[in-house]
Parts: C-alpha cells; sequence; structure tokens
C-alpha cells in the first residue's frame, strides 16, 4: 500500500494546562455533545443531568417540550440538581431552597421578591434519538454540523430513536481527551492491540475510516455468524461508528448492538470515560451482557493502560512528534491513521493556531 505521512502536533497540546483552559473555552463551549437519549426524558417532568465541558447542564422534559439549561441556582451558585437523572415538577435548590420551574425560570425565593431571573439555556438537538447539548445558543444545528449521519445511523440501526439505557460504566483516563479521541478514532493498532475485535467483531480486511468536516466514520463487515465473539441478537452483519468532534460518538457492532462513547475531559491529564449500551429494555438480557461484558473486558479495557503511557510519553523529554501514516486516498483502513491529523487539524482550526 502506498502512504504519505503526516507531521504530529508539538505534545504541549496533551501536557500543557494552558492550552487544556483554551480548549474549553474555544472547543467546548462551541460544539455539539452527547448528553442521553430521548428515552430518558420521554415523560413530563424527568430530567438527565450532564457534564459538557467544565459545565454542569440539565436536560429536562417541560410539558412535552425538551430543553436544557446550566444546572447552577442563580442566587450564590449551588448545582441545582446533583442525580444524573430524575422526575421532578419544579427544581428546588438544596442549597437555600429557592425554586424553578421547568423551563429555568425563578418560581419563588423563600417568599421575598427577587425579580425575574432564569437559569441561562443551553442548546439541545437530537439525532436519531440521541440527545446532543451546545453551550453556544448562536451555533449551527446538529444536523448542519454533522450532515447526513443521522440518516447513515438509521440505516443500520433503524429503531435507534425507540432505545433505552441498558447499561453504563465509566473509567478515569489518565490522559489528555485528545489521546482517547484519537486511539478511538484509529485501528491502526487494532491487529495489534484488539484481538478480539479484529477476529470475533469486525473482520479487519473491510475496517475503513473516513475523515468528513465534523465527523468521522467508520464502517466494517462482521465475520459469519458462527465465528462472532458474542451471540447476535439481529442478522445483520454491518458496523459501523459515528464519531462527533469533539468527544462523543455512536456506534452500532454487528446484530444492532447500538452504544455510545461519551469523553468528559475533566482536567489537562484525566478524563472521564462514558460507556453506555442501549437496547430495547433496561435490563440486559443473558445474550446482551454478554457483547456488553465481552467489550468492556477486551477492546475498551485493552487501550486503558495504553492511553496512560502515551500521555507519559507526551512529557516524555525524548518525545519528538513522530510521523503518521496516511492513505493518500482519504480513507483509511487498520494500516493508516488519516484520523488523527484530521482531528489535528479540527483543533488547531478551533484554536486559532493553524
Amino acid at each position: 500500500m502506498g502512504v504519505t505521512v503526516a507531521e504530529g502536533i508539538d505534545p504541549r497540546y496533551y501536557t500543557d494546562p494552558e492550552v487544556f483552559a483554551r480548549e474549553l473555552e474555544s472547543i467546548f463551549a462551541h460544539t455539539w455533545q452527547l448528553v442521553g437519549h430521548e428515552s430518558q426524558v420521554g415523560s413530563p417532568g424527568q430530567l438527565i443531568t450532564a457534564r459538557v465541558g467544565n459545565e454542569s447542564v440539565i436536560v429536562v422534559n417541560n410539558g412535552g417540550v425538551i430543553g436544557g439549561f446550566y444546572n447552577v441556582c442563580q442566587h450564590r451558585g449551588h448545582k441545582l440538581v446533583a442525580a444524573d437523572a430524575a422526575t421532578m415538577s419544579s427544581i428546588t435548590c438544596p442549597y437555600h431552597a429557592w425554586s424553578y420551574g421547568l423551563d429555568g425560570r425563578l418560581l419563588h425565593a423563600r417568599g421575598e421578591e427577587v425579580g425575574e431571573l432564569c437559569v441561562p439555556k443551553v442548546q439541545v438537538d437530537s439525532m436519531s434519538g440521541f440527545l446532543f447539548v451546545n453551550l453556544d445558543m448562536d451555533a449551527p444545528s446538529l444536523e448542519e454540523t454533522v450532515p447526513g449521519v443521522a440518516a447513515e445511523l438509521e440505516a443500520i440501526a433503524p429503531d435507534a430513536a425507540e432505545r433505552k439505557l441498558t447499561w453504563r460504566r465509566t473509567h478515569l483516563i489518565h490522559a489528555n481527551w485528545k489521546v482517547a479521541v484519537e486511539n478511538y478514532n484509529e485501528c491502526y493498532h487494532c491487529p495489534n492491540v484488539h484481538k478480539t475485535f479484529t477476529a470475533g467483531v469486525v473482520t479487519p480486511g473491510s475496517y475503513r475510516i473516513a475523515p468528513r468536516g465534523f465527523t468521522i466514520h467508520h464502517t466494517a463487515q462482521g465475520p459469519p455468524p458462527e465465528q462472532s465473539a458474542y451471540t447476535r441478537q439481529a442478522d445483520t452483519s454491518e458496523y459501523g461508528a459515528f464519531f462527533t468532534w469533539p468527544a462523543s460518538s455512536i456506534q452500532c457492532y454487528p446484530g444492532r448492538v447500538l452504544n455510545t462513547f461519551r469523553w468528559v475531559p475533566l482536567a489537562v491529564d484525566q478524563t472521564l470515560l462514558i460507556r453506555e449500551w442501549w437496547f430495547d429494555r433496561t435490563e440486559p438480557t443473558p445474550e446482551q451482557t454478554e457483547v456488553i461484558e465481552l467489550d468492556w473486558d477486551t477492546t475498551v479495557s485493552e487501550d486503558f493502560d495504553i492511553m496512560d503511557s502515551v500521555q507519559r510519553g507526551m512529557a516524555s523529554r525524548g518525545y519528538q512528534p513522530g510521523p503518521l501514516i496516511v492513505d493518500p486516498s482519504g480513507i483509511a483502513g487498520v494500516h493508516a491513521e488519516n484520523a488523527v491529523p484530521h482531528l489535528h487539524g479540527l483543533l488547531l482550526d478551533a484554536l486559532g493556531d493553524q
């Protein structure tokens, strides 16, 4: 295979707290990030909370309309809702008991007249049932940002909008968020690291990764059902993953096994991975548990030490940015890493460092 090379970026982008602070402002405050699914707020009063960059937000069903606002009391700054999910008719701050409607408007301040107040809103949009938040109220819509992704996702998971949260697990990665999303978006390491994935989930020769604006589309075919590493619940072999810049991905394993990744930046060298699985029920069947545990115990966990090691290497005096292997077609298989320089370009553009 003929390849070209691209140059990596300065390691300070992974280790410098000042760069991390710029990213929170220039990237995470102006981009779409996955926070959950419409099924979690399907009834009036249902809400979820999520971290977007360094902010906490509330997404709530207010009389059948899904909206969102910051998770912060306008009195003295206390978090309004601590739980990941709840059902409420109004929201009362646990600090001084100021109460807010589900639209974020102040209802009462313990009987005092303080004037009209409203918690600042955030944009909420959906894609095939999955909910995304953007802190920037003037940002383009999700469909404008990642056009066509919903149709591509529904082609391999037509019931995505009806799915329910079945399982969630988290892990603290001791690495910069970019180490995590770069690792996810290249399968150059898959034949060497992910033996189960490349033998029983996808056929490595079919794996393709196509960077496209603010999304990166992964496609592959699974092996024949008798060679699958898990019991497929649907007779389909398509694999697809849809990464949305900067830190979210919706993924579908062969057999219409729908799952998501969220990478939440906590510090320059700490990232919270939120891994969720979406089936037709809230408690997994034995077959669903099989694929969930297989994925966590192999593909997901196999990357943890790798990402931590890369972060340490980025801080080493001995590291200089190495060449990146690029397929000149623009689409990578398991022998190229085109998405990594693509992600670098998105980063540098957002920071104004091109």
